[in-house]
Formats: structure tokens, C-alpha cells, sequence
């Protein structure tokens, strides 16, 4: 959803949460979205925080993937996000953990009122996804990963053109 129309059904019926997508590399909801659900008491559960695999490394599988057809991880786009997975990679690594956890642990201290949905498929990816619980990020961390991978940095959209321009919350 976008601004306006989280304000409209909010005066229809009080909003408790908004589920949208956002990550270290997707953070438009920051401009207008979360200073609005922020004003009106709204929560987030927030989806897509390793940007489908993008942020730990994982890459499209096959030719049935999906991802072969998300802009980000197709041609130039997926080179450049490489330089990217390696400076999140190590930054982790500078902390003793992985570049999943971290990109969790970054979206868990960007505020309270956030709470990550975790896509795990395997015990293993549980168990790091859960092990974030414990990591904290100072202002300062949260700084220098923000400087590091800055909000315009990541090549490509999240989907395709015809997809982008139906998105609410991308208005």
C-alpha cells in the first residue's frame, strides 16, 4: 500500500500492521510510507528482507527460478549486486556472522515496531535466522553498514517494469 491509501483505510478501520517488502536494499518505504505508519501507530511485518536470497548470497538455481526473470539478479544488475553480497559478506564476517544474519540484524534495529518475516526452507537456514535474535547493531554499525550499502546502491529493480508500475506503494 501507499501513503494515501493507508491513510483511507485507516480512517475506515484502525490499521494494526502493514506487511510490505523491504531490506537493506529495498528501503522505499523509509521516504513516505514509515514516517505515516509511524504517525498513525502502525506496525511492520516486513517480507523480502534478504531480497530473495540476493543478500545471502543465493542465486537463481536453474532455469525454472524465478529469480531469472527479477531484474536484480539478471545480467549487468546481478554483477554489480555481486560487489554488493561481498561487502555485506564481509562486514559479517568482521562480526563473526553471516551475511543473512546481518542483513536481518539490520532490519530488526531499524526500529521496534519492525518484525522480519524469515523465509527459511531448512533447519540450517532456521537455526542462523533465529540465532539474529542476539545480535545487536549500535548507531554506529547500523552507520557503517548503511555507508557501505547505500539505499540507491543495488542494481535493477525488485521486479520487472510492468510489475513496478502496479505497486501502490511504489506511487
Amino acid at each position: 500500500m501507499g501513503v494515501e491509501t493507508i491513510r483511507r483505510a485507516n480512517a475506515v478501520h484502525p490499521i494494526v500492521d502493514l506487511q510490505i517488502e523491504y531490506s537493506l536494499v529495498s528501503r522505499g518505504p523509509e521516504a513516505a510510507i514509515f514516517p505515516v505508519l509511524s504517525e498513525l501507530g502502525i506496525g511492520v511485518t516486513a517480507y523480502g528482507v534478504l531480497s530473495r536470497g540476493l543478500l545471502s548470497g543465493s542465486l537463481p538455481a536453474g532455469r525454472s527460478d524465478i529469480r531469472n526473470y527479477f531484474p536484480r539478479f539478471t545480467g549487468e544488475n546481478l554483477n554489480r549486486n555481486r560487489k554488493l553480497i561481498d561487502t555485506l559478506a564481509a562486514m559479517a564476517a568482521q562480526r563473526g556472522l553471516r551475511p543473512s544474519q546481518l542483513a536481518i540484524a539490520w532490519v530488526m534495529a531499524k526500529g521496534a515496531n519492525i518484525v522480519p518475516v524469515i523465509g527459511a526452507r531448512t533447519r540450517a537456514q532456521l537455526a542462523e535466522a533465529l540465532a539474529t535474535a542476539q545480535v545487536r547493531l549500535s548507531a554506529e554499525d547500523m552507520a557503517q553498514i548503511e555507508a557501505a550499502i547505500p539505499a540507491f546502491g543495488v542494481a535493477g529493480t525488485r521486479y520487472g517494469a510492468e510489475q513496478m508500475r502496479t505497486l501502490d506503494s511504489e506511487r
